[in-house]
């Protein structure tokens, strides 16, 4: 059989050594040993992970509010049930115990919103089953009542005929 030569110029697509009688594993690419990581790098690496780690870390007990459980449970239908009640004890007229309601809902909101902003989790008490989970109910009643007045129940007046 006569075999068709390339033009000139115009090298082999394969190499064809095998079929010519040459070393058929001369003319497989060679395989290049994995290049290993010296120590240096790797330890490059592991100091720059291990500095932002503990930049981070640093970052959040500098600015964390060491006065502030990172987790806390507030009894909210205790403070507004104490609330409403003052309410309806007092003689204010119902326009008036609208507004202060609203003013008192308000703050109760504006309280906890500042607390999630300081990075405090607050959870309802009544949903909290179990653990050990501060109570800051105390604190949220005393913070209230300095920005909103608390009511005070209507005196009894005596009727002399």
């Amino acid at each position: 059989m006569a075999r068709n030569t390339p033009p000139a110029g115009d090298g082999p697509l394969f190499d064809d050594r095998s079929e010519e009688g040459g070393d058929a594993l001369a003319s497989k690419p060679r395989r290049r040993a994995p290049r290993k990581l010296g120590l240096v790098p790797v330890a490059l690496v592991a100091a720059l992970v291990g500095t932002g780690l503990w930049g981070a870390w640093v970052t959040k007990a500098l600015l964390a509010d060491p006065g502030l459980p990172p987790i806390a449970k507030v009894q909210l239908s205790t403070i507004v049930g104490e609330y409403v009640q003052a309410q309806a004890r007092s003689a204010t007229p119902p326009d008036q115990v609208t507004a202060e309601t609203r003013a008192f809902m308000a703050e109760i909101e504006r309280n906890l919103k500042a607390r999630g902003a300081h990075g405090q989790i607050v959870l309802v008490g009544e949903a909290v089953l179990a653990g050990e989970v501060p109570d800051i109910t105390a604190d949220l009643r005393r913070e209230i009542y300095t920005r909103v007045k608390m009511p005070q129940p209507a005196t009894a007046t005596k009727n002399i005929f």
